[in-house]
């Protein structure tokens, strides 16, 4: 009984491993976009296309962050490097979550949408282009109040600071996968 349970397993893992491939899985770093032996990266300021100040400094930083930590690629400058990350903020959306008995919003999310292009500066030539590439992590905040009722909006704006913080980061991981896993 014990020797049929290993080759049920062995047989089941073979299975896993052989028909993966054919299902679009692969080893994390192995399906990335990047050309063989590039090693630089710029992340020129994303355009801001929404209403939003500073919501471009902030999800620049979050990219150039993500790419930082994964050290994979070195972050230059645009004349130094080999690729450039670009990237275009086409929606920024605060939604309603949650209302009070007064019917005042408690709690809204932020959603981000961007649209990214990977360009080798060498070739000139673009490597991946991507619209549409949303915030998918949930990236709330709340609206505070104080004993009279009115809204505090020095604590909510460091609320809703911190939930652009939260989305940006999100999108910045959304990127650094596509450039370097492909997925």
């Amino acid at each position: 009984m014990q020797k049929k349970t290993k080759n049920i397993i062995a047989a089941v893992t073979l299975a896993v491993i052989v028909t993966a491939p054919a299902c679009g899985y692969h080893l994390s770093g192995t399906g990335g976009i990047v050309p063989q032996g590039v090693k630089t990266l710029s992340v020129p300021v994303f355009f801001n296309a929404t209403n939003e100040p500073y919501v471009d400094v902030e999800l620049t930083q979050a990219v150039v962050e993500e790419f930082l930590t994964d050290g994979r690629l070195t972050v230059v400058s645009l004349e130094d490097a080999e690729l450039a990350l670009r990237g275009k903020i086409t929606k920024y959306e605060v939604i309603p979550l949650s209302y009070n008995p007064q019917t005042n919003v408690q709690q809204y999310r932020v959603r981000l949408v961007v649209e990214a292009v990977l360009e080798d500066l060498r070739s000139k030539k673009i490597l991946w282009k991507e619209r549409g590439i949303e915030t998918d992590l949930i990236s709330d905040y709340a609206v505070s109040y104080d004993p009279a009722g009115k809204t505090d909006i020095r604590l909510t704006k460091i609320t809703k600071d911190a939930a652009i913080k939260n989305a940006s980061r999100d999108i910045a991981k959304t990127l650094r996968s596509r450039v370097l896993e492909g997925f």
